[in-house]
């Protein structure tokens, strides 16, 4: 879970946020003071964020964006983790931390139209 806005993964530009008016740029979400008003940081660039101050690998952190999480809420007997009788939530990403797929409860929720191989697993 990330505190981004509903406005996280858009382009830079003015958007409302209830009833303010607040501006993304660069990064930051502020209203027209200045203010902070929130974040757009989403759970991919947090992860890619984490691989790369520490140098680990996906596959040595994925588990602070799901398991972790889930353990942490009380619902890891069903999400957070790909295995036999869980809810098949996950995300499938490229090595640049693109979302390319997103699959709820087993069903699609999200898919890129690009061109991207989706692996075979035997």
């Amino acid at each position: 879970m990330t505190d981004a806005i509903h406005t996280a993964g858009l382009p830079d530009g003015d958007y409302m946020l209830d009833d303010r008016s607040v501006r993304i740029q660069d990064g930051a979400v502020r209203l027209s003071d200045g203010t902070l008003a929130g974040s757009v940081l989403t759970m991919e660039r947090a992860l890619q964020n984490v691989c790369s101050a520490t140098g680990r690998s996906l596959a040595e952190t994925w588990m602070m964006s799901s398991l972790n999480a889930a353990r942490a809420i009380g619902v890891s007997a069903n999400k957070g983790s790909l295995e036999i009788g869980k809810d098949a939530d996950f995300v499938l990403l490229d090595e640049s931390f693109d979302v390319h797929l997103t699959v709820v409860e087993g069903e699609i929720a999200f898919s890129h139209k690009g061109e991207f191989a989706i692996p075979r697993w035997s």
